[in-house]
Protein backbone atom coordinates (compact mmCIF):
# COMPACT_ATOMS: atom_id res chain seq x y z
CA UNK A 1 0.00 0.00 0.00
CA UNK A 2 2.88 2.39 0.75
CA UNK A 3 4.48 1.60 -2.60
CA UNK A 4 1.16 2.15 -4.37
CA UNK A 5 0.75 5.50 -2.62
CA UNK A 6 4.28 6.53 -3.59
CA UNK A 7 3.61 5.47 -7.19
CA UNK A 8 0.54 7.71 -7.48
CA UNK A 9 2.36 10.69 -5.92
CA UNK A 10 5.18 10.25 -8.44
CA UNK A 11 2.65 9.85 -11.26
CA UNK A 12 0.91 13.03 -10.10
CA UNK A 13 4.22 14.92 -10.19
CA UNK A 14 5.19 13.56 -13.62
CA UNK A 15 1.84 14.65 -15.13
CA UNK A 16 1.28 18.03 -13.41
CA UNK A 17 4.79 19.01 -12.26
CA UNK A 18 3.29 20.69 -9.18
CA UNK A 19 5.17 19.73 -6.02
CA UNK A 20 3.49 22.56 -4.10
CA UNK A 21 0.03 21.12 -4.80
CA UNK A 22 1.16 17.65 -3.72
CA UNK A 23 2.59 19.03 -0.46
CA UNK A 24 -0.63 20.92 0.36
CA UNK A 25 -2.88 17.90 -0.06
CA UNK A 26 -0.37 15.54 1.61
CA UNK A 27 -0.32 17.80 4.69
CA UNK A 28 -4.12 18.02 4.56
CA UNK A 29 -4.39 14.22 4.53
CA UNK A 30 -1.91 13.87 7.41
CA UNK A 31 -3.82 16.49 9.44
CA UNK A 32 -7.09 14.58 8.94
CA UNK A 33 -5.52 11.22 9.86
CA UNK A 34 -6.03 11.52 13.70
CA UNK A 35 -9.70 12.39 13.14
CA UNK A 36 -10.05 9.41 10.81
CA UNK A 37 -8.48 7.14 13.43
CA UNK A 38 -10.90 8.45 16.07
CA UNK A 39 -13.90 7.94 13.80
CA UNK A 40 -12.77 4.44 12.87
CA UNK A 41 -11.67 3.17 16.28
CA UNK A 42 -14.17 4.85 18.61
CA UNK A 43 -17.33 5.01 16.53
CA UNK A 44 -17.39 2.61 13.59
CA UNK A 45 -15.67 -0.23 15.47
CA UNK A 46 -18.04 0.31 18.41
CA UNK A 47 -21.02 0.01 16.07
CA UNK A 48 -19.58 -3.16 14.54
CA UNK A 49 -18.77 -4.60 18.00
CA UNK A 50 -22.31 -3.90 19.18
CA UNK A 51 -23.75 -5.59 16.10
CA UNK A 52 -21.44 -8.59 16.62
CA UNK A 53 -22.34 -8.77 20.32
CA UNK A 54 -26.05 -8.66 19.49
CA UNK A 55 -25.60 -11.43 16.93
CA UNK A 56 -23.62 -13.57 19.41
CA UNK A 57 -26.15 -12.94 22.18
CA UNK A 58 -28.91 -14.07 19.86
CA UNK A 59 -27.05 -17.33 19.23
CA UNK A 60 -26.50 -17.83 22.97
CA UNK A 61 -30.18 -17.15 23.58
CA UNK A 62 -31.09 -19.98 21.18
CA UNK A 63 -28.55 -22.33 22.82
CA UNK A 64 -29.95 -21.48 26.26
CA UNK A 65 -33.53 -22.01 25.09
CA UNK A 66 -32.64 -25.45 23.75
CA UNK A 67 -30.80 -26.24 26.98
CA UNK A 68 -33.82 -25.36 29.12
CA UNK A 69 -36.06 -27.47 26.87
CA UNK A 70 -33.63 -30.41 27.10
CA UNK A 71 -32.65 -30.27 30.76
CA UNK A 72 -32.73 -26.92 32.57
CA UNK A 73 -36.47 -26.57 33.10
CA UNK A 74 -36.81 -30.16 34.37
CA UNK A 75 -33.93 -29.55 36.78
CA UNK A 76 -35.55 -26.38 38.05
CA UNK A 77 -38.91 -28.09 38.60
CA UNK A 78 -37.21 -30.85 40.56
CA UNK A 79 -34.98 -28.56 42.65
CA UNK A 80 -37.99 -26.46 43.63
CA UNK A 81 -39.33 -29.57 45.38
CA UNK A 82 -36.12 -29.77 47.39
CA UNK A 83 -36.29 -26.14 48.54
CA UNK A 84 -38.37 -25.55 51.72
CA UNK A 85 -38.93 -21.88 50.80
CA UNK A 86 -39.58 -22.33 47.08
CA UNK A 87 -43.08 -20.89 47.18
CA UNK A 88 -41.73 -17.35 47.61
CA UNK A 89 -39.32 -17.86 44.71
CA UNK A 90 -42.13 -19.13 42.48
CA UNK A 91 -44.19 -16.05 43.26
CA UNK A 92 -41.28 -13.77 42.35
CA UNK A 93 -40.62 -15.62 39.07
CA UNK A 94 -44.22 -15.89 37.89
CA UNK A 95 -43.70 -14.01 34.61
CA UNK A 96 -46.53 -12.91 32.34
CA UNK A 97 -47.02 -10.83 29.19
CA UNK A 98 -47.09 -7.55 31.14
CA UNK A 99 -43.53 -7.84 32.45
CA UNK A 100 -41.16 -5.05 31.37
CA UNK A 101 -37.45 -4.32 31.95
CA UNK A 102 -38.00 -2.93 35.47
CA UNK A 103 -40.00 -6.01 36.48
CA UNK A 104 -37.22 -8.31 35.30
CA UNK A 105 -34.65 -6.20 37.19
CA UNK A 106 -36.76 -6.56 40.32
CA UNK A 107 -36.81 -10.34 39.86
CA UNK A 108 -33.01 -10.36 39.42
CA UNK A 109 -32.59 -8.43 42.69
CA UNK A 110 -34.84 -10.93 44.44
CA UNK A 111 -32.79 -13.82 43.04
CA UNK A 112 -29.55 -12.16 44.18
CA UNK A 113 -30.80 -12.13 47.77
CA UNK A 114 -32.53 -15.54 47.76
CA UNK A 115 -30.87 -18.35 49.76
CA UNK A 116 -31.50 -21.26 47.30
CA UNK A 117 -31.50 -23.80 50.11
CA UNK A 118 -31.57 -27.51 49.27
CA UNK A 119 -32.96 -29.94 51.87
CA UNK A 120 -31.02 -33.25 51.74
CA UNK A 121 -34.05 -35.10 53.13
CA UNK A 122 -36.13 -34.00 50.11
CA UNK A 123 -33.42 -34.76 47.54
CA UNK A 124 -33.38 -37.95 45.49
CA UNK A 125 -29.73 -38.19 44.48
CA UNK A 126 -30.36 -41.28 42.37
CA UNK A 127 -32.98 -39.41 40.30
CA UNK A 128 -30.56 -36.52 39.77
CA UNK A 129 -27.86 -38.92 38.66
CA UNK A 130 -30.26 -40.60 36.23
CA UNK A 131 -31.20 -37.23 34.71
CA UNK A 132 -27.58 -36.11 34.34
CA UNK A 133 -26.34 -39.52 33.18
CA UNK A 134 -28.58 -39.27 30.11
CA UNK A 135 -27.38 -35.75 29.29
CA UNK A 136 -23.76 -35.31 30.38
CA UNK A 137 -22.48 -35.86 26.80
CA UNK A 138 -24.90 -33.18 25.64
CA UNK A 139 -23.37 -30.81 28.24
CA UNK A 140 -19.91 -31.43 26.78
CA UNK A 141 -21.16 -30.54 23.28
CA UNK A 142 -22.75 -27.35 24.61
CA UNK A 143 -19.60 -26.23 26.41
CA UNK A 144 -17.55 -26.69 23.22
CA UNK A 145 -19.68 -24.17 21.33
CA UNK A 146 -17.48 -21.12 20.52
CA UNK A 147 -20.46 -18.77 20.87
CA UNK A 148 -20.32 -19.28 24.66
CA UNK A 149 -16.76 -18.02 25.12
CA UNK A 150 -17.87 -14.60 26.42
CA UNK A 151 -20.82 -15.84 28.51
CA UNK A 152 -19.34 -17.01 31.80
CA UNK A 153 -22.63 -17.39 33.66
CA UNK A 154 -24.07 -20.00 31.32
CA UNK A 155 -20.69 -21.73 30.98
CA UNK A 156 -20.40 -21.92 34.78
CA UNK A 157 -23.86 -23.49 34.91
CA UNK A 158 -23.02 -26.23 32.40
CA UNK A 159 -19.71 -26.96 34.15
CA UNK A 160 -21.44 -27.15 37.54
CA UNK A 161 -24.02 -29.63 36.19
CA UNK A 162 -21.25 -31.76 34.67
CA UNK A 163 -19.36 -31.60 37.97
CA UNK A 164 -22.46 -32.79 39.84
CA UNK A 165 -22.76 -35.73 37.47
CA UNK A 166 -19.10 -36.62 38.14
CA UNK A 167 -19.62 -36.46 41.91
CA UNK A 168 -22.77 -38.58 41.77
CA UNK A 169 -21.25 -41.06 39.35
CA UNK A 170 -18.22 -41.49 41.62
CA UNK A 171 -20.37 -42.77 44.49
CA UNK A 172 -21.40 -46.42 44.34
CA UNK A 173 -24.59 -46.29 46.44
CA UNK A 174 -26.61 -43.09 46.21
CA UNK A 175 -29.25 -44.42 48.63
CA UNK A 176 -26.71 -44.92 51.45
CA UNK A 177 -24.86 -41.60 51.50
CA UNK A 178 -23.25 -40.23 54.64
CA UNK A 179 -24.42 -36.88 55.99
CA UNK A 180 -21.10 -35.39 54.95
CA UNK A 181 -21.61 -36.58 51.37
CA UNK A 182 -25.17 -35.26 51.33
CA UNK A 183 -24.07 -31.82 52.53
CA UNK A 184 -21.25 -31.68 49.96
CA UNK A 185 -23.58 -32.68 47.13
CA UNK A 186 -26.28 -30.26 48.27
CA UNK A 187 -23.74 -27.40 48.17
CA UNK A 188 -23.12 -28.16 44.46
CA UNK A 189 -26.85 -28.55 43.81
CA UNK A 190 -27.56 -25.22 45.53
CA UNK A 191 -25.04 -23.51 43.24
CA UNK A 192 -26.73 -25.10 40.20
CA UNK A 193 -30.15 -24.03 41.50
CA UNK A 194 -28.93 -20.41 41.76
CA UNK A 195 -27.27 -20.40 38.35
CA UNK A 196 -30.28 -22.04 36.69
CA UNK A 197 -32.60 -19.36 38.07
CA UNK A 198 -30.35 -16.47 37.00
CA UNK A 199 -29.74 -17.87 33.51
CA UNK A 200 -33.43 -18.65 33.04
CA UNK A 201 -34.26 -15.03 33.95
CA UNK A 202 -31.64 -13.68 31.54
CA UNK A 203 -32.96 -15.93 28.80
CA UNK A 204 -36.62 -14.96 29.15
CA UNK A 205 -35.83 -11.24 29.58
CA UNK A 206 -33.79 -11.27 26.34
CA UNK A 207 -36.59 -13.17 24.62
CA UNK A 208 -39.09 -10.57 25.82
CA UNK A 209 -37.03 -7.69 24.38
CA UNK A 210 -36.00 -9.24 21.06
CA UNK A 211 -38.38 -12.11 20.29
CA UNK A 212 -41.80 -11.06 21.48
CA UNK A 213 -43.50 -13.88 19.56
CA UNK A 214 -41.45 -16.50 21.44
CA UNK A 215 -42.05 -14.94 24.84
CA UNK A 216 -45.58 -16.36 25.04
CA UNK A 217 -44.04 -19.83 24.83
CA UNK A 218 -41.64 -18.98 27.68
CA UNK A 219 -44.62 -17.94 29.80
CA UNK A 220 -46.47 -21.20 29.07
CA UNK A 221 -43.44 -23.36 29.91
CA UNK A 222 -42.33 -21.37 32.97
CA UNK A 223 -40.95 -24.04 35.39
CA UNK A 224 -41.80 -21.84 38.38
CA UNK A 225 -45.46 -21.68 37.35
CA UNK A 226 -45.87 -25.48 37.17
CA UNK A 227 -44.70 -26.08 40.72
CA UNK A 228 -47.00 -26.01 43.74
CA UNK A 229 -44.97 -25.84 46.91
CA UNK A 230 -47.72 -27.51 48.87
CA UNK A 231 -47.60 -30.68 46.72
CA UNK A 232 -44.07 -31.94 47.14
CA UNK A 233 -43.06 -35.36 45.92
Amino acid sequence: MLCLSAFFYILHYIIFRDLHHIAIFALHDIAFLPIEVILTSLIFERVLDDAHHHEQRGKVNMIESIFFNESGSDMLRYLLRCDPQSQTLCQAMHIDESWDRSRFEQAHRFADEYAFTIDPAQTDFFALHYHLENRHKYFLKVIENPALMDHEGFTDLILAMYHLWEELDFRTDLYQLSEQDKQALCAIISQIYRLLTHEWLLNVSYTKRHHESRFAGAVRTNPFAFFDGENRQ
